[in-house]
């Protein structure tokens, strides 16, 4: 039982990362109704952003951070300027396979970057281990959960509270209603990239304070895909709590079939977990279910 524990508690912080990322795909969608592949590139550059402040240019941490996140506020601002705003009232499949592009052209910079080669910071933060119920956890962990947790926070008092949040909350409603009200609708679509990308600079850097920065990075935007399919893509909650479960769900299957079987099972459970979801309930634990009138 305790090794059970060990394994879900771990499994859990993992998926409290996942959750930020599929956080950022849901905010574009809930207001654009485009699914993006893109950022997962968005946050494995801004992991990269952080290094090249923190250990490249030797920026203390206080200034290295901000940096980081400006570069890919400007990251998001571009791609939605340059790439998505000439879709707009285009096709949505257009918009998603031109997210698609992004993420293959920005992979090959990011790869071409790296050169083969793994970048950490990890010995810029505190190390060390800490005891949660008895179960010793890395600190790294411990922190980058902690901010996920804190981020999720944010962004809900954002959309509540925040004069920007309610138009991001009534043009995910109708787009064409909010613009009646007086609400931009191209500014809403500029600023939920924007803070997006914001969302996905911060998981990027907690992410590669537990895993480093090197060429599988990028592809953790996928699961970040599958836990906001998993979550529902409208929801913000499903997307924390399909992250928990996730990362609980790969750890723990892991840990006691991967001996069994050789290895690779955390990878399969993701899949196996989104069809099953997909099948009981197509639209997400917590998605919205649209009825079309004909």
């Amino acid at each position: 039982m305790e090794k059970f524990f060990q394994l879900a508690i771990t499994g859990m912080m993992v998926g409290g990362l996942y959750a930020m990322v599929a956080a950022a795909i849901v905010l574009v969608y809930k207001a654009t109704h485009v699914v993006s592949l893109a950022h997962g590139q968005i946050m494995s550059f801004g992991a990269l952003f952080f290094w090249l402040a923190l250990v490249a240019f030797q920026f203390p941490i206080l200034l290295a951070l901000p940096t980081a996140l400006g570069m890919g506020i400007l990251l998001g601002w571009a791609i939605e300027r340059w790439a998505m705003r000439p879709l707009i009232g285009q096709p949505l499949f257009a918009a998603f396979l031109t997210t698609f592009a992004i993420f293959i052209f920005m992979d090959g910079a990011f790869q071409l970057g790296l050169k083969g080669s793994a970048l950490s910071y990890s010995s810029f933060f505190p190390g060390g281990m800490v005891s949660i119920a008895s179960i010793p956890l890395p600190l790294t962990q411990v922190i980058s959960f902690g901010v996920a947790l804190m981020m999720f926070f944010a962004l809900a008092l954002f959309f509540r509270y925040t004069r920007v949040g309610l138009g991001m909350r009534a043009t995910a409603e109708d787009h064409q209603l909010a613009q009646s009200t007086g609400i931009s609708v191209r500014s809403i679509f500029t600023s939920i990239w924007v803070i997006s990308a914001l969302v996905a600079t911060i998981a990027g850097v907690a992410l590669a304070n537990v895993m480093d920065i090197h060429y599988p990075l990028p592809y953790v935007g996928i699961k970040g895909l599958i836990v906001a399919l998993v979550g529902g893509l409208e929801s913000l909650t499903g997307a924390l709590l399909a992250g928990l479960l996730l990362g609980l769900l790969e750890n723990v299957s892991s840990g006691y079939l991967d001996p069994l079987v050789g290895g690779g099972v955390n990878e399969v459970a993701d899949y196996v977990l989104l069809l099953l979801i997909l099948l009981i309930k197509p639209y997400g634990l917590f998605g919205l279910v649209r009825i079309e009138r004909i």
